[in-house]
């Protein structure tokens, strides 16, 4: 939905050029994907845990390769997710 916003964006209006200005980043884990649907209904603390510390620890790494892009430019380009769409 952003991608498309950003696309439809009149960056010469204000409320345009903040969609069009916008930077995007995703923090991701491959763990993430391989979790099923079901695990959202998962309340024990282990697991509660086990998610926080693997934020964590993504949150780490994204930092580590992308800290200076933070405030400065995209990390991640929606124009490449929506020609999957």
């Amino acid at each position: 939905m952003i991608a498309l916003l950003r696309r439809a964006a009149n960056p010469g209006d204000r409320e345009g050029s903040r969609w069009a200005g916008m930077r995007m980043h995703r923090i991701s884990t491959q763990m993430m994907t391989k979790l099923s649907a079901s695990s959202k209904l998962i309340a024990g603390w282990d697991f509660l845990c086990m998610l926080r510390d693997e934020g964590r620890r993504s949150a780490q790494d994204f930092l580590e390769r992308h800290e200076r892009d933070v405030g400065v430019r995209s990390t991640l380009d929606l124009d490449a997710l929506l020609e999957r769409v």
